[in-house]
């Protein structure tokens, strides 16, 4: 019982302090959706340099927080999404780290 109490209180935690992105998604109006992917795997690139990706914490939660931001974009929660924005879910083993990527459609879409 207590090991579960530890690992509610360590999960909310982590989420009260900004590690946790869980349903956010980067987005920048007037930006496609291709390059808002490509904006975000251009930071998770750039994180690597840095990084060392087997132990992933707030380091570069922050760096990719810092990085997209320098690009314009924002996080931005799932009901604030405009419903006219194709979304991408992030990838699971990774999804506190990166948050999912938005939006709109290229014509030929």
């Amino acid at each position: 019982m207590a090991k579960i109490v530890v690992v509610i209180v360590t999960i909310g935690a982590l989420c009260v302090s900004g590690c946790c992105c869980c349903n956010r998604y980067w987005y920048q109006e007037g930006t496609s959706f291709d390059e808002c992917k490509q904006d975000r795997t251009d930071c998770l690139c750039e994180l690597k340099k840095y990084a060392d990706m087997d132990s992933i914490g707030c380091y570069e939660t922050g760096f990719m927080k810092c990085c997209m931001k320098s690009k314009g974009y924002r996080l931005v929660s799932e009901g604030k999404l405009p419903y006219d924005v194709k979304r991408e879910d992030p990838h699971m083993t990774t999804f506190w780290l990166l948050a999912g990527v938005s939006g709109t459609l290229d014509s030929g879409q």
